[in-house]
């Protein structure tokens, strides 16, 4: 109420400023976000840098707002705004792709059409090694799943038609049609079959 200048007169009117506040509050740091997190990835390039270099606090800048984004922008996230919202930060994303609470580098991932990445999984993190900070693109096929809490570390891939598990890592090369399990990932037995577009990827607006 006092953000909003003054003392609502009636509980009625306290119960339309809250929620008017909020939203304001939420568009201010979205805004400030995306504006940060575009800035940040000016210069940013794979690579291996010391971690007191500009890029290396560049990616650990934009970790720590994308990090903070999905707790206070919450609503954004594991619904159909997230790709919008993920493409805006500088995310490739392709066509009915399904996000969650994703944390990511946005300028160092793609994300092909179809693809399905779920609850708080990470994609194209830094690595931290002996004063060094590495970065790299993040490539995730088209129909590929990544699952919960799933990982795809710098410059590795999660490949067409694949799939990494739940609590499991991408490899580092990985054949389309393939699915790992662990960290370190093992490639388990899974054979790939068509099936009709409709009851899957394609459903009918019935």
């Amino acid at each position: 109420a006092v953000l909003m200048g003054g003392a609502p007169t009636s509980p009625a009117e306290l119960l339309y400023r809250v929620p008017v506040a909020t939203l304001v509050w939420m568009a201010c740091t979205a805004l400030s976000i995306l504006v940060l997190v575009r800035l940040l990835a000016i210069g940013l390039r794979p690579g291996s840098h010391p971690v007191h270099s500009r890029q290396a606090w560049q990616a650990w800048a934009t970790g720590r707002l994308m990090s903070m984004a999905r707790v206070w922008l919450f609503p954004l996230y594991a619904s159909m705004a997230t790709p919008v919202w993920l493409r805006a930060l500088g995310m490739r994303v392709g066509r009915d792709v399904e996000l969650s609470t994703v944390l990511a580098l946005p300028s160092m991932t793609s994300v092909g059409d179809g693809a399905f990445l779920a609850d708080d999984t990470m994609v194209a993190p830094y690595e931290l090694d002996a004063g060094r900070l590495r970065v790299g693109h993040v490539r995730i096929g088209k129909r590929a799943f990544l699952g919960n809490s799933g990982m795809t570390a710098p410059g590795r891939k999660v490949p067409k038609d694949g799939l990494v598990a739940v609590l499991s890592a991408a490899p580092k090369k990985a054949k389309a049609g393939s699915s790992y399990l662990g960290m370190p990932p093992v490639e388990l037995r899974r054979t790939t079959e068509e099936a009709d577009r409709s009851r899957t990827y394609d459903p009918p607006a019935r």
